[in-house]
């Protein structure tokens, strides 16, 4: 089948953002990785205009093998009085903003021979889909369409994102192989996000039941959480809080990417953990209630997605426990275990 443009050879390719927190960078993540493939040899500039990037933070080391150059705000594509030095000779720029106003800007002011934008329905964009095809529902692919217009394909980035070695022969010093690992990440950065927490007690007591290991991911925004499951589910792991072994207190990201590797299988919130896990393609049960699944859902292989409407309400109390043990258990069978 002919693509419907030609492959753009670009050699500078610059990304523009506003910018990105922790769930942010990790939702983007294929996107970025889907263009590294695309264009193994080019420069890639991941360019902010309203702030900074985990890219450049929490992400830094994970995305280094993606990203070239990170620019946080630079006075050349922001403006103002004083724009510094010029901005660098871009062939391709995907401008990922929404607002029609600075991405017609960004196009006068940067210099590009292909210029893409989904802005207006890429009303300012060199290459645009087809005028009645339909906005595809979810945020990684929209911006997977991006590269779709710009390399006449979108590369099929599926192998799980590799943890660190340090970090993952630490993550399996407490989760050692031999066993089913089950999962549960309790947080999300809006209430409204949240399981209640009782549920996620009792589906880990259902898994005890079957002889899997429920294993707790608690950041630093749950550690009150930790006393009450540690009580109520003795059998269970805490893999963050096994300050021994990662040898610091300090709890990052590429710790639970190299967790997400030795996990069977998890039950997340709609939350930065869930796209954390969903990176390295850990098996994921996703709950959802308030916020849209079809934009939000992490993308993984093995995945099942419970939303609150299917049982009647937009409360994420609504989703039984019952439903997601059922969801585990299949998932678990899925792979050949029990």
């Amino acid at each position: 089948m002919t693509p419907p443009f030609p492959f753009f050879p670009a050699e500078h390719i610059a990304v523009l953002s506003g910018r990105e927190v922790i769930g942010d960078g990790l939702i983007k993540f294929p996107f970025v990785r889907a263009l590294r493939a695309a264009w193994p040899q080019a420069t890639l500039h991941w360019v902010t205009a309203q702030g900074d990037t985990v890219y450049a933070s929490a992400l830094r080391e994970t995305a280094a093998p993606f990203l070239n150059e990170i620019h946080v705000q630079p006075p050349w594509l922001i403006g103002g009085a004083d724009r510094g030095a010029p901005p660098p000779p871009f062939d391709l720029v995907i401008d990922t903003r929404g607002r029609w106003r600075p991405v017609l800007a960004a196009r006068l002011r940067l210099p590009h021979k292909l210029f893409i934008a989904p802005a207006m329905r890429y009303l300012f964009s060199d290459r645009r889909p087809p005028l009645f095809s339909p906005t595809p529902p979810s945020l990684i692919a929209q911006l997977r369409q991006t590269i779709e217009l710009a390399a006449g394909f979108v590369p099929a980035v599926t192998a799980r994102l590799p943890a660190s070695p340090l970090m993952l022969s630490k993550a399996r010093r407490i989760l050692p192989e031999g066993q089913i690992y089950v999962g549960f990440a309790p947080g999300a950065g809006n209430t409204i996000k949240k399981w209640p927490l009782e549920n996620f007690e009792k589906v880990a007591k259902l898994q005890v039941r079957m002889n899997r290991i429920p294993v707790f991911l608690l950041g630093p925004q749950e550690m009150d959480l930790y006393d009450a499951l540690f009580r109520a589910i003795p059998e269970a792991v805490f893999p963050l809080q096994a300050f021994d072994v990662w040898g610091g207190r300090t709890i990052s990201v590429e710790q639970t990417l190299a967790l997400g590797h030795c996990l069977d299988l998890a039950v997340v919130n709609d939350s930065g953990t869930s796209h954390m896990l969903a990176a390295v393609d850990c098996p994921l049960i996703s709950l959802f209630g308030p916020t849209n699944a079809r934009k939000f859902a992490p993308h993984v292989s093995q995945g099942t997605i419970l939303c609150a409407q299917d049982f009647g309400s937009t409360a994420m109390l609504a989703i039984p426990p019952e439903a997601v043990h059922e969801a585990i258990n299949h998932a678990i069978m899925a792979q050949g275990k029990v």
